[in-house]
C-alpha cells in the first residue's frame, strides 16, 4: 500500500470534519433527539393519564347508571305499592258503601214491612168490624170494635210477618 499525501489529506479532512460535527452538529442532534424522546414520553404519559381518566369517568358513569336504575326500580316498586294500596282503599270504601246501602235497604224494608203490617191490621180491623156489623146487624162503637179486633188478633196468634 502506498502512502501518499492525498490519503493523508483525506484523513486529516475527515478528522477535522468529525471534530467540527462533534463540536457543532452532534450537540444539536442530541438535543433534538432528547427533545423528541421527552415529547414522546410526555405524550405516552398524557395518553396514559387520559386513559385512566376515561376509565374513571366510565366507572363513574356506570355507577351513576346503576344508581339511576336502582332508583327507577325503587320508584316503580313504590308506585306499584301505592297503586295497590289505593286499590285496596277503593275496594274497602266500596265494601263499606255497599254494606251501608245494604243496611239502609234492610232498614227501609223493615219500615215498609211495619207500615204494611200496620195497614194490614187496620184493613183487617175495618173488615172485621164490617163483617161483625153485618153479622150482628148493628153498629158497634169504636172502643168496642177495637177491643173485638184486638181479641181476634190475639186469638189468631198475631199476623205472620
Amino acid at each position: 500500500m502506498q502512502f501518499n499525501a492525498t490519503l493523508l489529506a483525506q484523513i486529516v479532512d475527515f478528522l477535522i470534519l468529525l471534530i467540527v460535527l462533534r463540536k457543532f452538529a452532534y450537540p444539536v442532534l442530541v438535543k433534538v433527539l432528547e427533545e423528541r424522546r421527552t415529547k414522546i414520553a410526555d405524550n405516552f404519559a398524557a395518553a396514559e393519564a387520559d386513559r385512566q381518566q376515561a376509565a374513571a369517568l366510565k366507572a363513574d358513569l356506570e355507577a351513576e347508571i346503576r344508581k339511576m336504575r336502582s332508583e327507577a326500580q325503587a320508584m316503580m316498586a313504590h308506585a306499584v305499592k301505592s297503586g295497590e294500596e289505593a286499590a285496596q282503599e277503593i275496594i274497602a270504601a266500596a265494601k263499606a258503601e255497599t254494606e251501608r246501602i245494604k243496611e239502609d235497604a234492610k232498614a227501609e224494608i223493615e219500615r215498609e214491612k211495619e207500615k204494611a203490617v200496620a195497614e194490614l191490621r187496620n184493613s183487617v180491623a175495618s173488615l172485621s168490624i164490617m163483617v161483625a156489623e153485618k153479622i150482628i146487624s148493628r153498629s158497634l162503637d169504636d172502643r168496642v170494635s177495637r177491643q173485638l179486633v184486638d181479641e181476634f188478633i190475639s186469638e189468631a196468634g198475631g199476623l205472620p210477618c
